[in-house]
């Protein structure tokens, strides 16, 4: 006969990760050297400096979470967006409770955009959570994403744009030197990115992102032009980024394999453009696209969809190792894209340095690493 329950007045363990008591956004900008400009310079002449937008959390069991936002020039304004909208709204909430913190932030938050700096901010929450989560846990993120499928992920330079052939040549070798064979051009005229191809030879294979600046006839004309470099795809080539059917277009009529998705905020737009058979390669960027929760259900929908998933990543802070975790855990590890900019300084050291064109998968708990806090404040700009 079975036992009665036992019934006891003894209180439930709180959650290991506890509940949010702090919450802060921190902003960095890191001088750094590339030979060429930032391709974020749209509208102005930038610094040379690369912003790491930091959200920190902690709970009341003396966890420490870090998150990243997408960020480019210096962006206090978005910095007192996240700060003082986001932030408050997961003070003394349960850190263990992912979806539920994730939620309430999108649906609250939703009038004030699904896609941009609400959700960079969202993201970083997000991203910041799985890392109190793995501690908690004592686990790597990986263990908590199904398991790794290798130590250590092959890495793509992805250049700066040079719009010089002897720039972007003399960019490519270097990166061979170093070990990469996966590179990423950012020309848009044809010139350089043959020369960058030539030079590159058997040795590396070469992507192309332009970075939406074509109509479809612009695009099919180019994509005709460039069909015998080989290259590995053709990324954003029209605009505007979101006109899926402009895309799909392209992908039928022209010769590459189309790569597009680092402008999309969440899951659905992924659907939409799969919908519209718009990509062969799906790159949501963890920092924009809605956390690792986000990126998780994007990999699920490229698995039954026979889409490539290539995860953007113009980081260097958490959202960077956050990556490098979510495509350990896929069963095909895709490559990993690193920003070839020297930096006057690495937020994690050397552990995030490439060697030999190949990164490895921190195994602490959580995100594996923790920010040099003399980098922090050496670079805080708020």
């Amino acid at each position: 006969m079975n036992a009665e329950p036992r019934l006891t007045s003894e209180p439930i363990a709180a959650s290991a990760a506890g509940r949010i008591v702090d919450a802060q956004c921190i902003l960095l900008s890191i001088p750094f050297e590339s030979g060429g400009l930032p391709v974020w310079a749209f509208t102005s002449d930038p610094k040379n400096s690369f912003d790491v937008m930091l959200v920190r959390l902690e709970t009341d069991t003396g966890l420490v979470g870090w998150g990243e936002a997408f960020s480019r020039s210096e962006d206090v304004a978005q910095r007192g967006l996240i700060a003082n909208r986001i932030l408050p709204i997961v003070i003394g909430e349960e850190a263990n409770k992912i979806s539920r913190i994730k939620h309430k932030l999108e649906f609250g938050l939703h009038n004030f955009g699904r896609v941009g700096p609400t959700m960079y901010g969202v993201s970083a929450v997000d991203i910041a959570l799985w890392d109190i989560a793995g501690k908690a846990a004592r686990a790597p993120l990986v263990d908590l994403l199904g398991g790794s499928f290798t130590n250590e992920l092959d890495v793509y330079a992805s250049l700066a744009r040079y719009g010089s052939q002897e720039g972007v040549v003399k960019a490519t070798r270097r990166a061979i030197a170093e070990g990469y064979r996966f590179i990423k051009l950012h020309e848009i005229t044809y010139p350089e990115i043959a020369a960058a191809c030539e030079a590159a030879g058997d040795e590396a294979a070469v992507m192309l992102d332009v970075q939406c600046p074509w109509s479809v006839a612009e695009a099919l004309a180019m994509d005709a032009r460039l069909a015998h470099l080989n290259l590995l795809w053709l990324e954003e080539p029209v605009w505007p980024p979101e006109n899926y059917r402009a895309l799909a277009r392209l992908r039928n009529k022209g010769r590459h394999r189309i790569a597009a998705g680092e402008n999309a905020g969440s899951l659905h737009d992924f659907v939409a453009m799969v919908e519209a058979s718009a990509i062969d390669i799906a790159q949501p960027d963890v920092a924009k696209t809605g956390g690792v929760s986000e990126l998780r259900k994007i990999a699920t929908l490229c698995e039954t969809s026979a889409i490539e998933f290539v995860p953007h990543c113009a980081l260097f802070g958490p959202g960077a190792v956050a990556t490098l975790h979510i495509c350990a855990a896929q069963t095909r590890p895709p490559v990993f894209e690193r920003l070839y900019f020297d930096l006057e300084a690495e937020l994690y050291g050397e552990a995030m340095l490439p060697r030999n064109g190949k990164l490895s998968i921190p195994t602490g708990y959580g995100l594996g690493l923790e920010p040099d806090p003399a980098v922090v404040e050496r670079y805080r700009v708020a």
